[in-house]
This record gives structure tokens, sequence and C-alpha cells, in this order.
């Protein structure tokens, strides 16, 4: 914590960040949530997030965070998952059933076949750091959007290791008028209700891709990407808000670059992937935290990933989580010291 805290460009009076290490926050989560203005005490700190909560979902957390593992987990449930074709180990690439040796023909083959094209992502991570997106076009290969010949693709599957190889998951129109550059993806985080025994939406978000973040939506301290609180009931998107390196937060009613609407927007067929996602979740009281990354499609919707502890700064961006008596008592039920003095 106090090494991502220093690389940070935020920059904090000194009775500030003391104030915000007392409360167990960096310096930048303590910018991003105002706490200047608001009390530190309705947020879930850094340091319980960092510390605490990574640890409640105990000898599952591996899986969950483990993608492969994770998306025959939940495809075994009825989830839709995109199509996991490949692995990549040391630079080779491996058909996942039978873990045969392919190598790089594959991949391919595989944008012959499917023009949307394939994704190459890491097997454990999150924010969209190391994924690629690779697919035919007239001049040979595009690799994030960039013309490359086969040996450049090839010499850049030779560099990459413990990475997937999946479909390439078209989004739903709504999406796709965000910003159609990236793969815009929903966040829905759900806890554990022990009183009724059954698990809770906590929140949602949309995440919007930029020429910054391109090509993923990643929201991270600078990196450029939009985020929109989803209303839980109804699926409407509020204003987005942009989280960059230093100066005030941005809030965007319409994409800063496409001038597109955000603000107002409704995510199709909401009700019913909650409802999935509430059904799913509730088959798996051993993984009582998840953070569940959705793509919407013309179809419905896929799962993209998980994350078991779940990176809370894309939402508690738009109000403290705290605020739920719901997930005070998931806390307090897993013995999470709330970090305030």
């Amino acid at each position: 914590m106090l090494r991502s805290d220093y690389q940070t460009k935020v920059s904090l009076s000194m009775q500030d960040t003391l104030r915000a290490w007392r409360y167990g926050f960096m310096r930048w989560s303590y910018f991003l949530y105002g706490l200047d203005k608001n009390d530190p005490r309705m947020f879930i700190s850094d340091r319980v997030q960092f510390l605490e909560m990574d640890f409640i979902n105990g000898a599952h957390q591996p899986a969950c965070a483990q993608k492969v593992i994770f998306s025959r987990y939940v495809g075994s449930l009825g989830a839709p998952c995109p199509r996991i074709h490949a692995v990549i180990v040391r630079g080779h690439v491996y058909i996942i059933e039978g873990m045969e040796l392919a190598e790089a023909d594959l991949l391919f083959k595989l944008i012959e076949e499917y023009p949307p094209g394939i994704v190459l992502k890491p097997i454990v991570g999150c924010e969209g750091l190391g994924v690629a997106f690779l697919k035919r076009n007239k001049e040979g290969c595009e690799l994030n959007g960039r013309t490359a010949t086969d040996d450049e693709v090839k010499a850049v599957v030779s560099q990459l290791d413990n990475y997937l190889v999946t479909d390439f998951v078209i989004q739903h129109e709504y999406a796709q008028s965000l910003y159609p550059r990236t793969t815009n993806t929903l966040r829905l985080l759900t806890f554990w209700d022990y009183d009724t025994n059954q698990p809770f939406l906590a929140a949602a978000v949309q995440r919007i891709g930029t020429s910054r973040s391109y090509p993923v939506d990643n929201f991270k301290m600078g990196a450029g990407g939009i985020s929109a609180l989803v209303d839980s009931d109804t699926g409407r998107l509020g204003y987005g808000i942009c989280r960059p390196d230093e100066g005030p937060m941005q809030r965007y009613a319409c994409h800063p670059e496409t001038g597109n609407p955000i603000e107002g927007g409704y995510v199709p067929r909401w009700k019913e992937t909650v409802e999935d996602i509430l059904r799913f979740s509730a088959r798996m009281p051993y993984l009582p935290i998840i953070g569940w990354d959705l793509v919407m499609t013309p179809e419905g919707y896929q799962v993209i990933e998980t994350n078991p502890g779940s990176g809370l700064f894309v939402i508690q961006v738009h109000k403290p989580l705290l605020s739920d008596k719901r997930v005070q008592k998931f806390l307090k039920f897993h013995k999470c010291n709330r970090g305030c003095s």
C-alpha cells in the first residue's frame, strides 16, 4: 500500500496525508472519495480492502481469481461465458481440451474462422492489465488496433506466460454507443446476507473506455476510463466520473470524446441479468463476496471474469459502501475492522 501510495501523483498536505493514513486510506483514495469533506468512516478503507477482505473467500479465493477454474465454476451453473480456446504458457500455445501443443498457428486459424477476433489475457489479473485483442484485417493481423504481420504476432506471443485465449465478445449497441473503440463492461458486486442466507447486489457500475484507456475500459488511477453508477433497481446510468492522476475529479453527462449520452441511459435486460447473477451467487455460498464483470450482448450477457476482492474504487467513487447496513453487517460478521479511529 505504501509503495502504491508513493507512486501516485496526488499531492496532499501533510495534515491530510496523516488523516488519510489514520483512517486506513492511501492518499489517492482520500482524494478520490473527497474525504476532506465526506466521512471516512462510511467508506471501506484500503487497509480493510487489501488486508482483510481479500481473505473472506478463504480457500476458494484462488479459484475465484483464476480465470480458467472460475469459468468452469460458473459455466457449470449455466452462466454464459466466452469460450476458452487455449492457454499460453512460456510462449507456447496449448489447446485447452487435452492441452495439445498448437503454437501460434492456432491463433491465426481462430481469427480466420471468427472475424470478431480473439482476446489474449492473463489467467490471473485484473483492471484489464496486459489484455490484447487480435483479429484479421485487410493488411494482415490487427493487434490492439494496429496492423501487425504474422511474425510480429508470433514475437508477441513468444513473450507471454500464463495467458488465456478466448473469443472476443460483441457488445450490445447501448454499450457500443458509449464508446465504440473499447468493450465497455459492467461490474456487479455481490455480498452474502447472513440474515436471509442469500446474496444481495451491493452496487453496480458501468465502465466506459476513452482514448487514454484504450484498448480497455480501465478506471485505475490515471488510466483514463470512466465509471458510471448503475441504479440497482432500474439499471439507469448516472453521470460518468473520470479519475485523473492529478487535478479535480471530472464528471460527464456525455462522453467527453464522442459526445454520446451517458447519464440517463439504461442497461438492457437489467432485471433479468441481476436475477441471474444473484442466482449464480446463491449457488456458491463458499464465495460470499464476488465482483462480476459482464459484457451485455445482443443476445443477453457474458460473464467475462470475476474478482474475489473486487476493486472498490470504481464503486466508492460514487457512494460509500458502508452507507448500506447490509454491507456493515457483512464486514462485522467477517470481523473486518473498518480501519477508523
